[in-house]
């Protein structure tokens, strides 16, 4: 029963010191640029994300962001705005500096469906990617 406790104990320690680490040695800032041009290259919208962003360890390891919005390509105003986003990610993705999102969630998020949110296309733009291949970031 001791070495049970034992292991159980070198476990835990384990962990935390992990999540420490992680926490302290891996800036999640690093990743703001990559989420905005996945986001552009993925679906063309603009995603703004304002203030720094910062870990949240506690029941989901998760990337907390301030204010956000998502605007369409040529609209003036933006589809979305939300005052704190969350993204709960994958930990094992993160040790190799690679971004998972399981789920994404939005506080106080304001959804406008107006002229002035819709994408604006223009004349010569392709109907469809020549390719299915999403561009190398």
């Amino acid at each position: 029963m001791r070495r049970f406790l034992t292991t159980l104990m070198i476990l835990l320690v384990v962990l935390v010191a992990g999540l420490s680490a992680l926490v302290l040695l891996v800036n999640p800032n690093d990743f703001r640029d990559y989420m905005v041009k996945q986001v552009a290259a993925r679906s063309g919208y603009q995603l703004q994300l304002d203030g720094p962003l910062r870990w949240h360890v506690w029941p989901q390891l998760s990337i907390l962001s301030g204010r956000m919005s998502l605007t369409a390509p040529g609209a003036s105003q933006p589809l979305v705005r939300a005052d704190n986003m969350r993204l709960d990610v994958a930990l094992l993705p993160l040790l190799s500096h690679q971004l998972s999102v399981k789920q994404v969630m939005l506080k106080g998020a304001v959804i406008q469906l107006t002229p002035q949110t819709e994408a604006v296309r223009s004349e010569d733009a392709p109907v469809a990617p020549r390719d299915n291949t999403l561009p190398d970031l």
